[in-house]
């Protein structure tokens, strides 16, 4: 009895000891316990390789990790809401790129530092052991890999103003992920976009949709910058799209497809400025406003969709799958008498698969 109440005392004094210093204990429960290390565990070296060996000190890890601990129940909770689950089961499988751009959008992250085409490749970089069994189209993060990205965007978007890795990801849990992350708040054009049904359609075409869009990133040859940027696509290039397909008209006008270039990419740039004035002035973050990534491109197809076939007693993932190969139809008509290089030839190829 005396050592149970020895031990009692201990913890009682340790707790008061912490509440005093201003930094309260967390109590944990058994399921937390069992959760606790996913989240707050760090490998050094995996970091080390995916961030670069002079970004990233392995002697901050024991700063980084004490932070984890501090921030546990929101990391832990922004995981699960943004996770998949699997068919048949409420617990969450893990964060895919199409959830990982969902949390990107809503805690307002985008900046010239950090666009959508960085994030898509931190998330490649940082799939573990466990992708490999998975396929290509449902790949996701596990809790200690989601951690590793989040750190990962930290340093992208804030090495030029913080200087060390744990001031970086305190900034963007306190700034974006605490504030924004979980929201409700979504648009109606976002509920729709990423509604399940419509997901479904967009990953059968996905193939297609991302050798189109390879394609015409490359085609704005009207500077050096824009040839340089061949991974991401630009409004003049995403009009060239659309004029190829026959899809301007009176009703998608060049104004529209602007408005629809800029509303796309708004939603996931802070509202209020404070990014402009962390990064280095009122341009931060505009350089990158005139390129969409692949992510965003779909977006945009889904919106043109909307756009184009606006009956509301069609369900909006039929109108897409109708929209999707319509113009897969009309780019294979263009791109026929233009056999210009070896990257059309391999479009037409798989456009002519799809369609018979």
């Amino acid at each position: 009895i005396s050592g149970i109440k020895d031990r009692v005392h201990d913890f009682l004094g340790e707790t008061l000891a912490h509440r005093a210093r201003g930094q309260p204990k967390t109590m944990l429960d058994a399921k937390e316990v069992r959760e606790f290390l996913f989240y707050t565990s760090l490998n050094a070296e995996r970091l080390a390789a995916t961030i670069g060996r002079d970004a990233f000190d392995p002697t901050s890890v024991a700063k980084l990790e004490d932070l984890l601990r501090r921030h546990f129940r929101v990391l832990r909770d922004v995981y699960k809401h943004y996770s998949t689950s699997t068919p048949n089961s409420n617990s969450p499988q893990g964060v895919t790129l199409e959830g990982l751009l969902k949390m990107f959008q809503d805690c307002k992250l985008r900046s010239k530092e950090l666009a959508p085409h960085h994030l898509e490749v931190i998330f490649h970089d940082h799939l573990g052991s466990t992708s490999a069994q998975q396929s290509s189209d449902e790949r996701y993060l596990a809790p200690p890999e989601f951690i590793e990205v989040l750190i990962h965007c930290s340093y992208q978007k804030f090495k030029h103003t913080l200087d060390s890795i744990q001031e970086q990801v305190s900034q963007l849990i306190d700034s974006h992920v605490k504030p924004n992350a979980c929201s409700n708040a979504e648009s109606i054009f976002q509920k729709m976009a990423y509604s399940p049904k419509v997901r479904q359609v967009l990953d059968k075409h996905s193939k297609e949709l991302k050798i189109i869009f390879q394609l015409y990133a490359t085609l704005d040859m009207s500077t050096t910058e824009a040839m340089q940027r061949a991974s991401t696509m630009n409004i003049t290039e995403f009009q060239m799209l659309l004029e190829d397909s026959g899809l301007l008209d009176e009703t998608l006008t060049e104004a529209a497809v602007q408005q629809i270039f800029d509303g796309i990419q708004q939603t996931a740039t802070a509202d209020d400025g404070r990014d402009s004035e962390d990064e280095g002035g009122d341009d931060a973050g505009l350089d990158d406003d005139d390129e969409m990534a692949f992510s965003e491109f779909i977006d945009g197809l889904v919106a043109v969709a909307a756009y184009k076939y606006p009956d509301p007693f069609t369900a909006l993932s039929v109108r897409i799958n109708t929209f999707v190969l319509q113009l897969f139809a009309a780019l294979r008509r263009h791109w026929s008498r233009k056999r210009i290089s070896p990257q059309v030839d391999a479009m037409l190829n798989v456009l002519q698969k799809k369609m018979r």
